[in-house]
C-alpha cells in the first residue's frame, strides 16, 4: 500500500509541476497587462478583470494537479503487468494526459471570456501535456515498479 500512495504523491508533484507552467503565464500575461494599463496603455483585455485572471491561474493550476492525480491513481490501481510494461504504460499515460488537459480548455474558455486565443492554445497544448506525461510515467510509477523488481530478488 505505500508504493501506491507513493505513485500518487508523485503523480501529484508532477501536476503541480506541469500546471504550474500556464498558470505562470497567465500570471505574467496578467501582470503585463495590468502595468500596460496603469501605464496608459490601451485596455480592454477580459485578463484586466483580477477575477478572471485569478480563475486562470488557480484553474490552470488545478487542470494540471487533475492531470497527475489521475494519473497517479490510474498508475497505482492498474494491474501490475500494465504499469511494468513500458510501451503501455506510456499509451495509457499520453490518453489520460492528454484528454485530461482538456480542462486547461474549459479554464480558458471560462477565464478568457470564449477567446479564441488562449482556447486554441489550450487545445494544442493538449497533445504536448500527453506527451509530457507519457514520458513522464516510468518516473510516477517509480516507487511500484521498484517494489515489484525488489519482490523478485526475493
Amino acid at each position: 500500500m505505500g508504493e501506491s500512495r507513493a505513485v500518487v504523491l508523485r503523480g501529484l508533484t508532477f501536476g503541480v509541476r506541469a500546471g504550474a507552467i500556464p498558470a505562470g503565464a497567465c500570471a505574467v500575461l496578467w501582470g503585463t497587462i495590468e502595468a500596460a494599463r496603469l501605464a496608459g496603455g490601451p485596455g480592454g483585455s477580459t485578463l484586466e478583470d483580477p477575477a478572471l485572471a485569478a480563475l486562470a491561474v488557480l484553474g490552470s493550476l488545478a487542470a494540471g494537479v487533475l492531470v497527475g492525480a489521475v494519473t497517479g491513481l490510474a498508475l497505482a490501481c492498474l494491474p501490475l503487468s500494465w504499469v511494468s510494461s513500458g510501451p503501455l504504460r506510456t499509451l495509457i499515460c499520453f490518453v489520460l494526459g492528454g484528454t485530461l488537459s482538456f480542462a486547461e480548455v474549459a479554464v480558458m474558455a471560462v477565464s478568457s471570456k470564449g477567446g479564441y486565443g488562449p482556447m486554441l492554445l489550450a487545445l494544442f497544448a493538449m497533445p504536448v501535456v500527453g506527451a509530457v506525461t507519457a514520458a513522464r510515467s516510468r518516473e510516477i510509477a517509480a516507487a511500484r515498479l521498484g517494489a515489484a523488481v525488489r519482490g523478485l530478488d526475493r
